[in-house]
């Protein structure tokens, strides 16, 4: 009686937790709204767990319980690794586009930079110094 008390209320939560999120996805809520009244009847009738497993070809009802589980389990694993399967993709695609308009702007405004340095005005004192500043054009007499 303990035990159907708990499990009573386990599954009453996630039929909470389906309806609340019915809006947001209802396939998955309606497997789980579906999956805890299946759950619900049979915490409270279990002897129909057993005449279903018998008709179906297993044993026992709580071998049934255990196949369903592992069967849904395999499922909900599968659909959480495509999701984010996708959501990696997403990402690097996202990525991608970011780091090309960083290398856009960057090669831009260099672009921009050296345009301005090759016209900005040059006073009088900047005239007399070369552009170049490797060894080559340095004169001598200034260092």
């Amino acid at each position: 009686m303990i035990a159907q008390a708990i499990l009573s209320l386990l599954l009453c939560s996630v039929l909470i937790y389906a309806w609340a999120e019915y809006r947001r996805s209802p396939v998955v809520a309606l497997m789980s709204l579906v999956a805890s009244l299946v759950g619900l009847y049979f915490v409270w009738i279990p002897s129909h767990t057993t005449r279903v497993a018998e008709f179906i070809g297993i044993g026992r009802g709580a071998d049934l319980i255990m196949y369903l589980w592992i069967c849904i389990s395999l499922i909900v694993l599968l659909n959480l690794h495509l999701k984010l399967r996708s959501q990696h993709e997403v990402i690097t695609a996202l990525a991608r586009a970011i780091a090309l308009a960083n290398a856009y702007s960057a090669t831009e405004g260099a672009r921009l930079r050296s345009t301005e340095h090759a016209t900005a005005k040059r006073t009088p004192a900047d005239k007399a110094l070369p552009l170049s500043r490797d060894a080559s054009t340095v004169d001598s007499t200034l260092v």
